[in-house]
């Protein structure tokens, strides 16, 4: 009898309000993205328009609908979205554990609000915690918000078990303190990789660094990783999406993630 396949495809993707590099908006151009590289989970950030719940029109629904359009296989999305611009779609069945912002409560925000969102996504038979979230443009902003993102309310959370995935716009890079700080929860994925951290995503017209990254537990393996670089993800965003293929891999439903 073969061997169950086990793999899923996992796409991070910073959409820039859906305004490309042409300054032209648009929802079809960013759902054509998403099907080319057909996912099977997507984590979006900057999406606008998005809540807690749905609402009448916006782009969260533009993109909902502009992505029911392209899709070409007999498939559908689920979607969650939260106030901040972070949005998960998703092939499997999945529900909202979690969202909120990332600001210290009662003091000064910052001038661009930050969230994180997670879902839990029932993935061939297991609950995948999943993780979505946005961090800051200064280095204090991304201190605090590692600090409160690795913590009890979210990673450090004794419903987040294995397996889990971090993903998201981080603003930072691989040698960055903030990276090292999210590696202590998670594995980053290009760790896995023979070659290392040898793609980029920002900006996506000519990428020299590399902002958006996907953190994972260790029982998740890395089958493949791919930053499309084509005509169309050069002028869709200012940056280019993510795209890792991952493998379930002796998941121990009460394990503890390698802190």
């Amino acid at each position: 009898m073969p061997e169950k396949d086990l793999s899923f495809t996992v796409m991070t993707y910073n959409v820039h309000r859906l305004t490309g590099n042409d300054r032209h908006t648009s929802a079809a151009r960013i759902a054509e993205v998403i099907e080319t590289c057909q996912p099977d989970i997507v984590a979006l950030q900057e999406l606008p328009g998005a809540r807690f719940r749905p609402e009448i029109g916006g782009a969260c629904q533009d993109l909902a609908h502009e992505l029911a359009l392209v899709v070409r296989r007999d498939v559908h999305y689920h979607l969650e979205r939260e106030r901040w611009g972070n949005v998960v779609f998703s092939r499997f069945p999945m529900r909202l554990v979690r969202a909120g912002g990332l600001h210290p409560e009662n003091r000064y925000r910052t001038m661009v609000p930050r969230g994180v969102m997670w879902v839990e996504i029932d993935l061939y038979g297991q609950k995948l915690q999943f993780v979505n979230t946005h961090l800051g443009l200064t280095p204090r902003e991304r201190s605090y918000q590692a600090k409160v993102l690795t913590g009890a309310e979210w990673l450090a959370h004794p419903d987040c078990r294995p397996p889990v995935v971090l993903c998201g716009d981080f603003n930072a890079l691989p040698s960055w303190s903030i990276h090292k700080r999210l590696r202590n929860a998670l594995q980053d994925e290009q760790e896995r990789l023979k070659f290392g951290h040898n793609q980029s995503t920002f900006p996506s017209s000519m990428p020299i660094v590399r902002f958006d990254h996907i953190f994972i537990s260790p029982d998740l393996a890395v089958e493949s990783e791919l930053i499309p670089r084509t005509r169309l993800t050069a002028v869709a965003s200012d940056h280019l999406p993510l795209v890792v293929k991952l493998r379930l891999a002796g998941v121990e439903p009460q394990a503890a993630l390698v802190r």
